[in-house]
């Protein structure tokens, strides 16, 4: 009999879950909400089924909801994607007790990467320096008193959050104030807290993924810079960085299993590290199955959901003893496709597809749930697609990457493909000047003109110029046509 697993979540995830599972005998089910019926996880799933609301409450968060399902389906595994329920210890626990499976880190282990200041302890009792951060403020009062010793500009975080979200920037104390307000109206937020962090505009965000098993077998792939962010999500990734060298290298990966091995962290994750000056930094943990995996499967050559599924089930990885580093062959870059304007402060853009078209090479992969005539609602993360290309040197990965971008035709909605393009094209990133702030100090906006649009009307300019030529051309074959001997007796002839 096959392996039930229940799959409640959505988008790209949702269909990489359902073809990787599917392709290891196992039965895929399916939750959505109302809002994606019509989506390809959808259609591609061996069953789904419907939450009875969109709202993420009654949907996507509704662990009661996705637990009872679960039970009634006699589902052997819940594979919760990332985002919603995919960090919760609670969500994992409930798991458990209901015997099935959760696909990811154990309750205890999600528990001690969430709370990011005890995280950080822990870093710091086993010898890795972190990030300087504030005590929990609980009101925005709390500012004059936790601010002391930091310098302004600041960053703002919830205590338990993920995904850059709720995550603010401070220039002084009176905008700190009011962004603690802001952020303890959530009701998670004031019931957890917020706390301080240095801001570095100047270095670069690391991330080292990794798996390891029950034996203390750690594998660990080349590590990813993520430091090209909007509203601290990522817009471009690289592998391997162009910022980190063999020695710093080897220490990110010594810190890591340090770490690991204090937390006994089963499964798949990526440790974070912010780098300046050849300083490294601990950040925090991402126990989750992200975007840039995809990157780290190019090196690996090998599909991270089925890995990530063998551990769950208690197995060890196959093709490790001990710790193994994977060298990378090539290097690769990794876009997020959004549905959002560029143009207007990056807001977010919804509606139907009414074109799609997309042409890859054997080293371009385009994942993406859009096809001609679907939807995208404004209810959910604008992320829609990632592209990925690689090649053996860098400026041909980003030329690569360029070519491939004007290869995507997407109407109906807007997209940042044409700021893609001129992110591509900036010659900090060429050199690999790849920073945090890197949109605010290095990326000119003024340059970011509306091509797009300039294109569509060039096109309709062009296509009016040959309507009109193409009727000139016809209109004078048809006078040489009418001064042929005979034309209008054949033309009025019943014959």
């Amino acid at each position: 009999m096959k392996e039930k697993v229940l799959i409640p979540t959505r988008g790209i995830i949702a269909l990489d879950i359902i073809n990787s599972l599917n392709s290891m005998g196992m039965e895929t089910l399916l939750m959505h909400s109302p809002e994606d019926a019509l989506s390809l996880p959808v259609k591609l799933a061996d069953r789904s089924f419907k939450f009875y609301s969109s709202r993420l409450e009654d949907s996507y968060l509704d662990a009661e909801a996705i637990l009872e399902k679960a039970r009634e389906v006699k589902a052997d595994y819940i594979h919760p994607g990332y985002g919603f329920l995919a960090e919760s210890p609670e969500f994992a626990r409930l798991c458990r007790e209901s015997h099935i499976r959760f696909i990811g880190p154990e309750p205890a282990v999600l528990a001690a990467v969430e709370d990011k200041l005890k995280l950080r302890q822990t870093a710091a009792a086993v010898g890795l320096p972190v990030l300087k951060f504030s005590p929990l403020l609980r009101s925005p009062l709390d500012c004059e008193s936790c601010d002391e010793g930091f310098t302004y500009p600041l960053i703002l975080k919830p205590l338990k959050s993920s995904g850059g979200r709720g995550i603010r920037v401070a220039d002084y104390r009176r905008e700190a104030q009011e962004q603690v307000a802001n952020l303890l109206k959530r009701e998670e937020n004031a019931r957890n807290g917020v706390f301080f962090e240095e801001f570095r505009p100047y270095a670069h965000h690391i991330e080292i993924p990794f798996f390891r098993d029950a034996r203390d077998n750690l594998l660990f792939l080349p590590e990813i810079e993520s430091s090209i962010q909007r509203r601290f999500q990522k817009l471009f990734q690289e592998s391997p960085s162009p910022n980190v060298d063999e020695r710093l290298r080897a220490r990110l990966y010594d810190m890591s299993q340090a770490l690991l091995r204090k937390l006994d962290y089963v499964g798949l994750g990526y440790v974070e590290f912010i780098v300046e000056n050849g300083e490294a930094l601990f950040s925090e943990i991402n126990p989750t199955f992200q975007i840039n995996t995809l990157i780290s499967e190019v090196h690996l050559t090998s599909n991270f959901l089925k890995k990530q599924t063998v551990l769950a089930r208690g197995e060890l990885l196959n093709d490790v003893s001990g710790v193994r580093v994977i060298q990378p062959k090539h290097h690769v870059l990794l876009v997020s496709l959004m549905a959002e304007d560029p143009y207007n402060n990056f807001l977010p853009s919804s509606g139907q597809i009414n074109h799609f078209f997309h042409y890859s090479t054997i080293r371009n992969v385009f994942k993406t749930t859009l096809y001609t005539g679907a939807r995208v609602t404004p209810m959910y993360d604008p992320f829609i697609g990632k592209i990925l290309t690689y090649a053996f040197e860098r400026p041909n990965a980003i030329n690569d990457m360029r070519s491939f971008l004007d290869n995507i035709i997407i109407r109906g909605i807007r997209t940042n493909l044409v700021f893609l393009k001129h992110l591509l094209e900036s010659e900090s990133l060429r050199q690999g000047d790849t920073i945090i702030d890197f949109l605010h100090l290095k990326f000119d906006f003024s340059k970011l003109k509306n091509t797009e649009e300039e294109a569509i009307i060039a096109a309709a300019l062009l296509a009016a110029d040959f309507h009109l030529d193409n009727r000139k051309t016809n209109y004078k074959a048809k006078l040489e046509k009418m001064k042929q001997p005979g034309f209008f007796k054949r033309l009025f002839s019943p014959y």
